[in-house]
């Protein structure tokens, strides 16, 4: 309330949001710093994680799969949420136009407040998803903050499932790049993509022209 309501009234452009979201999350990870220090573990201490051959090859781990499985339905969890629910409608309106959702009688305020602890509850299950494939280590959600915002900006700031597509677009040239270079330029690779898309749209691959 303290950081983005001020931005709020002052109709602050979506990039201002996401630049405040930005350094938040820099003074969140030093908090974290702080408090629990900078060691990292794992939820499987000691015990072995043996992958199953899919098909083709193709080798994944049983924690693996039921990430995937998880993840799918957190996905149609949030469809049916803004496409069937009361306050997902309320969301969308809000999203698109959040005067013209306050004058038809939309609580806006309500409505970011459960923005928000959708979208937080959404954030610690990836996260915790995220820490089953890997280790557990303060600076993990910054490693997937920078493609997380290219997968926003390309998607379109404020729309849902243009985040999703662009997340599906990094996510897989990321992966794919990685059988061809080292993987450490995977992030480069990345907001590669997403400058060459803006240039082509700069309103990103779900905006509408204005």
């Amino acid at each position: 309330q303290a950081l983005f309501r001020p931005l709020r009234n002052r109709r602050a452009q979506p990039i201002m949001f996401a630049m405040a979201s930005l350094g938040l999350a820099f003074g969140l990870r030093s908090l974290v710093y702080i408090f629990w220090g900078a060691d990292f573990t794992f939820y499987y201490v000691g015990r072995a994680r043996p992958a199953v051959e899919l098909f083709a090859g193709v080798r994944v781990r049983p924690d693996q799969l039921f990430i995937l499985g998880l993840a799918i339905v957190l996905i149609a969890g949030v469809y049916l949420l803004l496409e069937r629910t009361k306050i997902g409608k309320a969301m969308r309106a809000t999203a698109d136009n959040p005067d013209l959702a306050r004058v038809s009688g939309i609580d806006t305020n309500q409505v970011i407040l459960w923005t928000w602890i959708i979208g937080g509850g959404l954030a610690a299950a990836g996260g915790m998803l995220y820490a089953l494939d890997v280790q557990l280590r303060p600076e993990m959600g910054w490693w997937l903050l920078l493609p997380l915002f290219a997968s926003v900006i390309l998607g379109t700031l404020g729309n849902a499932y243009g985040a999703l597509a662009g997340a599906f677009i990094i996510g897989i040239v990321w992966q794919v790049s990685s059988a061809f270079i080292n993987p450490t330029y995977g992030h480069g690779i990345a907001f590669l993509v997403m400058v060459l898309v803006l240039l082509v749209r700069p309103q990103g691959l779900f905006g509408g022209r204005k």
